[in-house]
């Protein structure tokens, strides 16, 4: 029984020893394993705040298609909140006009991610080049300016083809974002500690014995009259200005220019056609190849225009579009030849005209126009004899006219401009044609067209191909004893020009 006893006791003692080293390990173990779990979570969410940590992104967009650019990239952005910030363009715009740089180039890039804390700045072109025209797009690093990604330009762009372009590219776009970081951020100087104060020295009470003895009371003076008192005015409180606030500017709006104009030669065409001719007498005239009864261009001329805008270089405002306009077409080497067709008789073509124009932009930046003329202007056609003698089936004519005439000009790309034109003008008087040897009680009206499209060479120079017509149509008002017998004509001018303009 003993025996048992004490059997017992050495087991309980064997098991002891041998669970105690494991009991002891345990609780090490498992606060290595906390230890090691709670590192890998403050890693973790050290990693999370930095994913979460949103890049502050702006988009700067031109070209005839900036706003769709704009647009679906600012959409992409927005999409990812956690990951951008989108700034907007008006403030990138503010600063680089502050600071007086492109924002689209490295250094300019830089200086305005500097000034407004930019990581990324996402540049949309969707200019022109050639014939057609792109979409290229360039991530500018914040810190340094330098493009991070700048994929190939997709070509053509309309403005519904620009979001697939954009999208397409968002891959290699965000890939370029994501390696995008902010300037650093000036060191701020640590507060520095206020300056102790030396209290000043307390002077010693003056003992009382040599306190000194009270003074003798002065007269009491005569009281002063009773004021009342006066409210003092409050002070305006004027709040200061700043010099880092910018300045709120009206839009920018596009200048005038003080002269602009196109000297060239041109090809002229004239045909005459009488209506009604009851004794079939009166002779047409075609100059140029006639086809069907109209005559295409043909005759040689110098053909130019100017327009002086004499109060453009003073001031901006709406005086600064009345211009002076003048035009001139002379031809050279003409002839025309009689009803027999064997002798050639010297002709001259000349046009003139003289008047004021008024240009009324409108459009993005201005780039459009509508215009209103008024000219005063002389249409000749004459005929000079030969030897004495001249055909006296073809009357001279001599178009003398006041006229009004509107147009609009539009800007349809980065370099090419167009011009429509139309107008009427009164004819005064037509020269031989209104006389009594011919029609002496007819009545008359004009018409005027002309499209111009124009090549822009660079800022000044551009060449213009321009065609035109000028028709004069005439009611006779016949009567018995007329030497000519016909309801009436229509005398045409159609014109194809070939120009170099300036724009100064």
């Amino acid at each position: 029984m003993i025996r048992t006893r004490y059997a017992s006791a050495a087991a309980l003692l064997g098991a002891a020893l041998l669970l105690a080293p494991a009991a002891y390990a345990a609780p090490r173990k498992a606060a290595a394993k906390t230890a090691q779990s709670a590192s890998k979570k403050s890693k973790a969410s050290s990693r999370a705040s930095k994913v979460t940590e949103a890049r502050r992104v702006a988009v700067l967009a031109s070209g005839p298609h900036a706003d769709a650019a704009r647009d679906v990239l600012e959409a992409e952005l927005a999409r990812r909140p956690a990951r951008y910030e989108i700034v907007p363009e008006s403030a990138v715009r503010a600063a680089a006009s502050r600071l007086g740089r492109d924002p689209t180039q490295p250094a300019g890039a830089a200086a305005v991610a500097s000034e407004l804390g930019l990581s990324a700045v996402v540049v949309a072109d969707t200019s022109t080049v050639g014939k057609k025209q792109q979409v290229r797009l360039t991530v500018r690093n914040g810190k340094d300016g330098k493009a991070l990604a700048s994929p190939p330009a997709a070509k053509p762009a309309t403005a519904k083809l620009v979001p697939v372009a954009v999208k397409r590219q968002w891959t290699a776009l965000e890939r370029g974002l994501q390696k995008s970081t902010a300037p650093e951020a000036a060191p701020v100087a640590p507060p520095q500690p206020p300056t102790p104060v030396e209290p000043e020295p307390v002077k010693p009470a003056t003992p009382i014995a040599e306190t000194p003895a009270p003074a003798p009371a002065p007269k009491t003076p005569d009281p002063e009259p009773i004021r009342k008192p006066v409210a003092a005015k409050p002070k305006e409180d004027k709040a200061p200005v700043r010099e880092d606030e910018p300045s709120v500017t009206e839009p920018a709006v596009a200048s005038a220019p003080i002269v602009e104009g196109a000297l060239g030669v041109k090809l002229l065409g004239r045909s005459l056609r009488y209506k009604d001719d009851v004794f079939g007498v009166l002779r047409p005239y075609t100059l140029g190849p006639d086809v069907g009864g109209f005559a295409l261009p043909g005759a040689p001329q110098v053909a130019g225009d100017v327009t002086l805008y004499p109060l453009a270089a003073f001031q901006k405002g709406a005086l600064a579009r009345l211009g002076i306009t003048g035009s001139i077409d002379q031809s050279f080497g003409l002839k025309s030849t009689g009803s027999s067709g064997e002798v050639s008789y010297p002709t001259t073509a000349r046009e003139w005209q003289a008047g004021l124009r008024y240009v009324i932009p409108f459009g993005e930046a201005q780039r459009h126009g509508f215009e209103i003329t008024g000219t005063y202007g002389m249409n000749t056609f004459r005929i000079d004899a030969v030897d004495g003698e001249r055909p006296l089936d073809l009357p001279n004519v001599e178009y003398k006219t006041a006229g009004l005439g509107l147009g609009v000009r539009a800007a349809l790309s980065e370099k090419f401009d167009f011009n429509f034109r139309l107008g009427y003008q009164h004819p005064l008087d037509s020269g031989e044609l209104s006389t009594d040897a011919w029609f002496p009680r007819m009545s008359a009206g004009a018409v005027t067209g002309s499209a111009t499209l124009a090549y822009r060479l660079n800022s000044i120079l551009d060449v213009r191909l321009k065609a035109d017509l000028r028709r004069y149509f005439f009611k006779f008002n016949p009567e018995p004893g007329d030497p000519y017998v016909a309801g009436g004509a229509v005398d045409q001018y159609p014109g194809l020009s070939l120009q170099l303009g300036f724009r100064y």
